[in-house]
């Protein structure tokens, strides 16, 4: 099927739907408690604009969203991502943090094309490698990824302090 989807930079107006979208791929990889994010949080810290690179502002945005729009305007899927660096090349990376597409959108071509505009602002900022995480027991996503190219890397375990134990390691300090 072909489809004649925009994609765009999300606006301060989309808060509501990604904050949605948020809910519902927590809810299918069954961590809906997970989401903590607010609509004001998410205002303050995704970037926005017309362009990918958004405007700053006195916000501190660290997060990028994209939305897919279907051929009569409505909001399908969405692509949350940040610039990392890599380190022993010195060079900007970026991180695909969420990807989420309306159930009646999927296997559509939504998700391919959120993914390719990701890599496309990857390419052009000068990044040398897109990452992401996905549950191990979501197949589906796994498949899909494959078949857009990328490697599950086996020899990487992935390690995360939460808020609790930052305060501790910390010893306790803000």
């Amino acid at each position: 099927m072909t489809i004649d989807p925009e994609i765009r930079c999300a606006k301060p107006e989309d808060i509501p739907i990604i904050l949605a979208f948020m809910h519902a791929t927590a809810a299918e990889q069954n961590v809906a408690h997970a989401v903590q994010a607010t609509e004001s949080e998410l205002l303050n810290t995704l970037s926005f604009g017309d362009t990918y690179d958004g405007a700053q502002g006195s916000r501190n945005p660290v997060g990028k969203a994209l939305l897919a729009l279907d051929p009569e305007g409505k909001v399908a899927g969405m692509a949350i991502y940040f610039f990392t660096y890599a380190a022993w090349i010195a060079k900007p990376g970026v991180c695909l943090e969420d990807l989420f597409v309306l159930p009646q959108y999927r296997r559509q071509g939504y998700a391919r094309l959120l993914v390719q505009a990701v890599a496309k602002q990857a390419k052009t900022s000068g990044c040398v490698r897109m990452e992401w995480l996905c549950y191990k027991e979501n197949h589906r996503a796994l498949n899909f990824y494959a078949s857009l190219g990328a490697n599950k890397l086996e020899n990487l375990a992935f390690l995360r302090l939460d808020q609790e134990a930052m305060v501790d390691l910390t010893n306790g300090e803000p």
